[in-house]
């Protein structure tokens, strides 16, 4: 609550400032030498970048900017045909080599994006997703907007997301180096995507899939993120291969997928599925879907998220909210109730039920390669995993994922966002129409001879001629989609949450070398979990709770009333105790220091 009560006090001390002089939003200010910079630019162009971030800035205070040398290229498949798109920098050193570099607080990293929010019109969907997957437990990628500037130009409001990286501050698995091709060197740590082809080498669906890394035996693209094709080993590469193909064996030939859970991390498996779910992800399972695996000896399980690419999520369908296609599944090219073009604007239906991401015709036209894995199907069928769903659904929806708890935070950012809307919008005059690829930008990029406009498909919602409708109405959907979900899954919401946070691991990236001298507990490295916490968790072991903390505190097991059941201090590192006999059988949350310690 702390971090949305500065948002909120900060804005409101500079609300009486003349936006259009000083701003409430950290500032970019691109330089790309008088190069062009658009989607015909493929590789990385050389640029300046400087960056405010003070608690006002002012615009003609570019120059006294923090300055960095950059690389910067257009992002995206689809969306870097908007005239808004995303952009990918990568901060470089004087050699041109990739630099680590903390941008707006975050921990250091060298590869950045910087999202473009064109079709999405609350400017929120990207940010919101990936703080309900936070808030859950999980890393994903944290955000802030910011104003963008490039060769002058304004160019709107962007959030800056960290890039799915390996690392000890993004996705927490171990480093693969080339001498590790056996034993249990070679079963982690590796992050993938199933996605279309082109995602590394630029073009939704162009070039071979052996250009960025292979197919499973059901025909799945698996994008190589870590190691990227270029630097992995065959051995690995033919380890990660057998994993999977081993993983949709288990439901081929008649088989029914006993075993699965000894191929996939249960508690990341019931997670993302409720998470693409309660976002509405038209994207959901057949593309920008990330997983990773650790080593075994870490876990070693096939690991689902971090999530990604919500611009087609939260009901941002094709058509305004009167105009009809309020069905259900989702779904591309107006499939299940989108209307003409992509994404839904309806809050009923299952995305892992549409019948077009299960092969049945594909995505874009591209055949069987891009479908929801078998094996994720196969486990959502289960009756056993729809058991654990259910409960794992009551416990983020009483807490974490509770409407107040949503409420409070989408409070605190529509009035941190409330004049960078006004600007956003005057210099992209998109509210309450259509807007898509190869929209005219009204004030072009500078350098570049050719301007976008033409055909191109119209992409997100027209809900409303306001920022403030817009951002009302992702808010209603988001409600009216949880309801859905807790009608379909048995569920009733109580009167408050009760617990608002997860404990969250704050990287104290300042004083790493100092922490490198610390052995972590119980020899859990901290590169080696996706949780956000990864020194903070607990497991369930027959009749028996293992806590395993780094903070220390007051342990309490709360039933999803309110009620407190058990209550204990413990110490740091490893605490085995007995299950309460008030707590035996019983469905409760786990906390600590009246925060959700996550599984």
């Amino acid at each position: 609550m702390g971090h949305w009560a500065k948002i909120i006090s900060t804005t409101a001390l500079f609300a009486s400032f003349t936006f259009a002089q000083t701003y409430d939003l950290p500032i970019v200010f691109i330089d790309t030498k008088q190069k062009c910079l658009d989607k015909s630019v493929t590789e990385k162009i050389p640029a300046t970048m400087k960056v405010l971030d003070g608690k006002t800035n002012n615009v003609a205070d570019s120059a006294k900017g923090t300055r960095y040398d950059i690389g910067i290229k257009v992002r995206g498949q689809s969306s870097a045909l908007f005239p808004k798109p995303g952009y990918g920098v990568e901060v470089r050193d004087e050699k041109g080599e990739g630099m680590d570099v903390s941008l707006f607080g975050l921990p250091p990293g060298d590869d950045w994006v910087f999202h473009g929010p064109y079709v999405d019109k609350s400017m929120m969907r990207n940010a919101l997703a990936h703080w309900l997957f936070r808030q859950a437990g999980h890393y994903s990628p944290r955000s802030r907007h910011f104003d963008l500037y490039i060769n002058g130009v304004y160019r709107g409001v962007y959030v800056l997301l960290e890039k799915i990286k390996r690392g000890k501050y993004r996705v927490n698995v171990s480093k693969l180096k080339e001498t590790d091709v056996a034993g249990d060197s070679v079963t982690g740590g590796y992050i993938w995507a199933f996605d279309k082809t082109g995602t590394n080498t630029g073009g939704a669906g162009s070039g071979p899939i052996e250009k960025e890394g292979f197919n499973t035996s059901d025909g799945l693209n698996v994008i190589l993120h870590y190691p990227k094709k270029e630097n992995i080993q065959k051995a690995q590469e033919e380890y990660l291969k057998k994993y999977l193909n081993d993983l949709e064996g288990l439901f081929k030939n008649g088989k029914n997928g006993s075993g699965y859970e000894n191929y996939v991390d249960m508690t990341s498996a019931l997670d993302y599925v409720l998470h693409e779910e309660i976002t509405n992800n038209a994207d959901s399972y057949w593309c920008s879907f990330f997983l990773h695996k650790p080593k075994d000896s870490k876990g070693g399980k096939v690991t689902l998220g971090p999530a990604w690419d919500f611009n087609l999520a939260m009901s941002n369908g094709s058509q305004p909210e009167n105009g009809g296609g309020q069905g259900g599944q989702g779904g591309m090219w107006g499939f299940g109730g989108g209307g003409n073009g992509f994404g839904s604007s309806g809050v009923t239906g299952w995305q892992i039920e549409n019948s077009q991401k299960s092969g049945n015709g594909g995505m874009w036209g591209m055949g069987s390669s891009l479908k929801a894995p078998n094996w994720l199907l196969g486990m959502w069928k289960d009756s056993h995993y729809q058991s654990e769903l259910k409960k794992r659904w009551a416990e983020l929806r009483s807490g974490v994922w509770h409407t107040k708890t949503m409420d409070a935070y989408l409070d605190s950012m529509k009035i941190y966002l409330k004049n960078a809307a006004d600007r956003n919008f005057k210099r992209w005059p998109n509210l309450g129409k259509a807007s898509g690829q190869n929209d005219t930008d009204p004030e072009p990029m500078k350098y570049c001879n050719s301007q976008s406009g033409g055909f191109g498909m119209a992409m997100g919602g027209y809900n409303a001629d306001t920022w403030d409708g817009e951002f009302e109405h992702l808010r209603k959907k988001m409600k009216e989609r949880m309801a859905w979900m807790d009608q379909q899954l048995g569920f009733t919401e109580p009167a408050n949450p009760i617990v608002t946070e997860p404990v969250i691991h704050d990287p104290d990236w300042q004083n790493d070398e100092k922490n490198k001298t610390d052995p972590p507990p119980m020899n859990v490295g901290l590169d080696d979990f996706s949780r956000l916490s990864p020194t903070n968790f607990f497991t369930v072991n027959g009749d028996y709770l293992e806590i395993q903390t780094s903070l220390g505190g007051t342990f309490a097991l709360i039933d999803l009333n309110g009620t407190v059941l058990f209550k204990t201090r413990i110490n740091k590192g490893l605490t085995t105790l007995r299950i309460p006999s008030k707590a035996m059988n019983r469905h409760w949350i786990a906390t600590l220091n009246g925060k959700m310690l996550s599984k």
